[in-house]
């Protein structure tokens, strides 16, 4: 079953509807998803694809077909080509691998990199993207925000545990000695999944993806693993390491 999509990728869509229209093609395929993802304002994709030089103008100049489709631009939607069903049924599964809920613009640009025989891969290559490395990049930009997103809920955890003087909440129990008196000490709290609540040690679980192999500077890499941790009560991602 198909993870939906997020409201970033919605827009992409819309937009490559839109695209397809103001070319006068008849239909949505996956050169105008990628369009579709350089006109959207996410963290991952669109970012990715202008640090590789891609912009849309130039892409646009690629898969324009002059007197082909429709005399002038519709509104109505643009049906989609057999390789953009397939793009987002990759997308899908990239999400799931991930154990992400929803299917976001990284994870269409992924779909992208797969369906290798669509127009948008053979445009991205053309203009001299590595796909290999471009996936690389996308897993790795992933989990960077991944860590980043944890980072932040255990500060906004830890300031929420505290007092209004920054002491924490938990309870005192019997510590070392000075001078003869007991001092009390803090016991320390088990790490807890940030989303959930559960004792990481009871639900703590891991999995492994596989990447390919990408090229850098012309030589070959062998494949590696992103290795996934996550909470297996609620499905919450952990961490991310390669």
């Amino acid at each position: 079953m198909m993870d939906a999509l997020s409201t970033e990728s919605d827009k992409v869509l819309a937009i490559a509807r839109q695209e397809a229209a103001g070319l006068h093609h008849e239909f949505t395929g996956t050169e105008h998803i990628l369009l579709g993802l350089l006109a959207c304002d996410d963290e991952i994709a669109a970012p990715l694809l202008s640090k590789h030089g891609i912009v849309a103008v130039e892409v646009r100049t690629q898969v324009a077909r002059p007197g082909s489709g429709r005399d002038e631009a519709t509104e109505n939607a643009q049906p989609l080509t057999a390789r953009a069903k397939q793009v987002l049924t990759l997308a899908s599964r990239e999400a799931e691998q991930l154990d992400d809920l929803e299917v976001g613009p990284e994870h269409l640009l992924l779909g992208i990199i797969r369906q290798a025989s669509g127009v948008a891969a053979l445009v991205l290559s053309d203009m001299g993207v590595d796909l290999s490395e471009l996936r690389d990049e996308v897993l790795d930009a992933r989990a960077g925000r991944e860590r980043l997103f944890d980072q932040d809920r255990g500060s906004e955890g830890a300031v929420s545990a505290g007092g209004a003087d920054g002491s924490s909440s938990e309870a005192l129990a019997e510590g070392s000695r000075t001078d003869g008196e007991i001092v009390p000490t803090r016991d320390v709290a088990p790490p807890l999944c940030p989303s959930c609540g559960e004792r990481l040690a009871d639900v703590l679980a891991t999995m492994s993806v596989v990447q390919p192999g990408a090229s850098a500077s012309g030589r070959r890499r062998a494949p590696g693993n992103v290795t996934l941790v996550y909470c297996g009560a609620c499905g919450h991602t952990i961490s991310a390491t390669r």
